[in-house]
Order: structure tokens, then sequence, then C-alpha cells
């Protein structure tokens, strides 16, 4: 459904809220790649815990994200502040509650309190982030635009992809334990960055964004009766389409949920330098801003059906590398930016079609909360991919580069779910 507040055409102040979105897609990106990879590394390099610890906290962090989401999605939905919005308030609570607890979690001298702040205060603020970021652009832009709106956005996130990515090869560099790991005062530096960047990008978002008039806004509805009628079969079948993209979408994610988690562990260990690392991205990055380009606005011109099928089958090929490039004789970093850049294809590029297909599926009226359903895609796929990939690592004795061709056996299972899912872009059937 396109909504009646969307922007018709491609002008100056469409550009500028777009920039303003994809900031907070930078930060998104930066911060979730930080919690995902720094807060798991973080188990394994200072408190010295097995993978199944890893396990554990990211599993619980999913159950918690699956939750709040829908709860914060709701409340969203509901808001009618004339003068804060119905997004922006929780950009800004979010952003301030995620950001600081990202700096306190450097500080944890045990798994049990790690545990605490992950799970609990991570889980809760970021999500409210997290809901209202991912509402605005089907808020304000319309279905025709939202393959390009959202490429651009991606293309900015990239950049926090870049931030976290980088940011932890540096620190590698100048706070190397002896035992490829980073050593506690490099965690507090980089957590603390990290949090600083959230926070100062929420306040930003909830200055600089704006939303549609709350006289133009859907009658606002009780939380009850929103959260009940999540469970109703009329719902259901209204949206059938809608819950066929949840269980494709809830495939392609654990797929990135295998390697995902193990990431920055399995780095270190292949044992090059921070000038290889950085040059490797350097090889990867423009291949992916590209990618990420010509995959939204293709997905504006021929639809998001015919892109996301072939763009799998592509970015599955690097998964399937990574063992055979690790027992290479000498590293050999012109391969290793290749598939690096084929795993971020898949893993960053194709959300351009897929954010804009979901998108238009989204109901208009409560784009939040089914948002916070989506959400399960995403706390299911943590759960059943992190216990994959911690298995396969505990059975290759930690050789983590096995895990990587368990990815596209998941990736590849979506792709008849996602067949079976209407073309939402107008005019294309």
């Amino acid at each position: 459904m396109e909504s009646k507040n969307a922007v018709k055409t491609i002008t100056g102040y469409m550009i500028s809220q777009i920039l303003i979105i994809g900031l907070l897609f930078t930060a998104a990106e930066a911060f979730g790649m930080i919690e995902a990879e720094l807060f798991n590394s973080y188990l394994d390099h200072v408190l010295g815990l097995a993978p199944l610890f890893i396990t554990i906290m990211v599993s619980l962090s999913a159950l918690v994200g699956l939750i709040t989401m829908i709860i914060f999605g709701i409340m969203s939905d509901n808001t009618r502040s004339s003068r804060f919005g119905r997004r922006r308030p929780y950009i800004l609570v979010g952003g301030l509650g995620a950001g600081i607890s990202m700096i306190v979690f450097a500080f944890s001298g045990d798994f049990l309190t790690a545990l605490i702040i992950d799970v609990i205060a991570v889980g809760i603020f970021s999500n409210a982030f997290y809901t209202a970021q991912r509402a605005i652009i089907p808020d304000t832009i319309d279905a025709k635009y939202r393959g390009r709106a959202n490429s651009i956005a991606v293309n900015l996130g990239i950049m926090g992809l870049g931030i976290g990515i980088a940011l932890y090869f540096i620190l590698l560099g100048l706070f190397d334990d002896g035992s490829d790991g980073i050593t506690q005062e490099g965690y507090i530096l980089a957590l603390s960055i990290g949090g600083i960047i959230f926070i100062a990008v929420a306040i930003i978002g909830f200055l600089r964004l704006n939303e549609p008039p709350v006289s133009e806004l859907p009658p606002k509805k009780s939380f009850k009766r929103d959260f009940k009628e999540i469970f109703k079969i009329a719902e259901l079948k209204k949206n059938k389409d809608f819950y066929k993209f949840v269980i494709a979408f809830t495939i392609f994610n654990s797929g990135n949920s295998v390697f995902l988690p193990f990431l920055f562990i399995f780095i270190p260990k292949l044992g090059l330098s921070t000038l290889d690392l950085l040059t490797i991205i350097g090889i990867a990055a423009p291949f992916l801003i590209i990618a990420t380009r010509l995959m939204g606005r293709y997905a504006d011109k021929i639809g998001r059906k015919r892109i996301v099928p072939p763009a799998i089958l592509i970015g599955s090929i690097g998964f399937f590398l990574v063992p055979f490039s690790t027992i290479l004789t000498e590293p050999n970093i012109l391969i290793y930016g290749l598939v690096f850049a084929l795993i971020l294809i898949m893993l960053v590029s194709i959300q351009a079609p897929l954010n804009a297909w979901h998108q238009d599926l989204l109901p208009e009226a409560t784009r939040g909360k089914f948002l916070g359903i989506l959400n399960i895609t995403r706390t299911l796929s943590q759960v059943i991919g992190v216990t994959v990939g911690g298995i396969v690592a505990t059975i290759a004795s930690s050789n983590y580069a096995w895990i990587f061709p368990f990815a596209p056996i998941f990736y590849i299972a979506s792709i008849p779910i996602f067949l079976k899912i209407k073309e939402t872009l107008p005019g294309v059937k």
C-alpha cells in the first residue's frame, strides 16, 4: 500500500531527508556491527569464554528484541505528538540509552554483567531506535522510489559498517593482546567511540527529521487492541504476502547469523596485518557501493522479485570460497578482497531491494507493529544461525572458516519462498 503522505517526486527536500535517514542507517549499521562482533569477541578475548557463551548471549538478546520491537512498533504507530512526531522520540531515547549501554559494556568483568547489559539495556533501547529508523522510509517515500531511497540509505549505512570494521582492525593493531585479540583498553576505546557516535546521530535525527503532520496520521488505537490483532486470522489473511516474506526472510537471515557472531574472532586468525585488512576493505568497498546502487535502481525499474534471487546466487559463491582461500600457503589479498566483497554484497547490498519489498507490504496505519513482527526474522534467525555456527565451530575445533559454507544453505533455501510473494512495484507483474 502506498502512503497518502508519501512524496510523489524526487525533490531536494526528499534528498535531504534521505541523507538524514542515511545517517541513521550509518549509525544503525555501525552499532549493529560493533554489538554483533565486538560484544561477542569481548567474551572470547577479554573474558576467555567458550563459543557456547556467545551463543547464549546472542540468542537471549534476540529473544528480547523480538518482544521489545513489537512493543515499540505499536507505541510509535500510536504516538501523536504534534511537536515531536511519531517516530522521532524513539530515535532519541533509544539512541541515548543504547549508546550509553555500549560504553558501559566495555567495563564488564564477568559473563553475567555482560549478559545483563547486552540483553536487557542494549536489547530494549536499540530496538526502540531500530523500530523508528526502519519505519521512516515507508512513512515518507512513495513505493516507486523506495528501491533508490533504500540504496542511498544502505550505501550510507555501508559507511557505518566500514567504521565498525575499520575501528576493529585499527584497534587490533594498536591494542593486540598477543593472542590474535584486543586488550580490554582497546575495547573501552572502541565501544566508547561507537556509543558516542550513536548518541550524536540520534540527536541529529531527532532534531532534523520531518514527519507527516499528526492531523494526517491514521486514527490512534489502544495498545491492547493493536497487540491482539496480531493473532487474528483475518489479519493474517489480509496480509498473507507479508507473512510469506517473514518466513523467507527468517530463512535468509539465518544464513547471516551462521557466521556474523564469529566473524571478528575468525578474521584475526588469518594472520594479516592491519594494512592488509584495510587494503581488503578498499578492494571490496567499490564493488559493494556499486552493487547496492544498481540493486536499488533496478528494483524500481524491473521489480523487487527479479533482483533478489540472482543476487542471492551470486553472493553465495563467496561463502563457499572462504575455507579454500584460507589454505593458501601465502595470503592472497586480491582473492580475500573478492571474497569479502561477495560476502558484503549478500550481507548489505541485497538489503536495498529486500527493504523496498517489505516496506511495500507494510500496512500504512500499523507499519511500526508490522516491523516488529518482521523482526521475528532477525530474532529466530539469530537463534537458528548462531546455533548452527556454534556447533560447526565446535566440531571443527574452532576452525571458523568452515562455518561460512553453511550460510548459503539458508540463503538458497529462501529463494523458492521469495518467488511465491507478489511483486509490489507499481506497474510490474
